[in-house]
């Protein structure tokens, strides 16, 4: 839906103006208050611009293991035959 994705954008850019590196924190506060309001309807869209936020960022979505560290096994002791 055009108009939609229309809406998403100018709304993301809003808050990108507003709120500036936290803008997608802002529309994240918005997407929890329509939960809380159950407005699903309304969830889904700020959803949608919170997501719209980060792709004009340049901040994808991190990778899960991108911020683990490095995870190192000790020997084992006693395995040795």
């Amino acid at each position: 839906m055009p108009f939609v994705e229309d809406e998403v954008a100018r709304l993301a850019r809003e808050m990108i103006e507003q709120h500036g590196r936290r803008a997608g924190h802002a529309a994240a506060e918005r997407v929890n208050q329509m939960i809380d309001d159950g407005d699903w309807a309304g969830r889904d869209l700020w959803a949608r611009v919170v997501h719209s936020i980060h792709e004009q960022q340049g901040e994808g979505a991190p990778h899960p293991a991108a911020d683990a560290p490095a995870v190192r096994q000790a020997p084992r002791a006693g395995l040795r035959r």
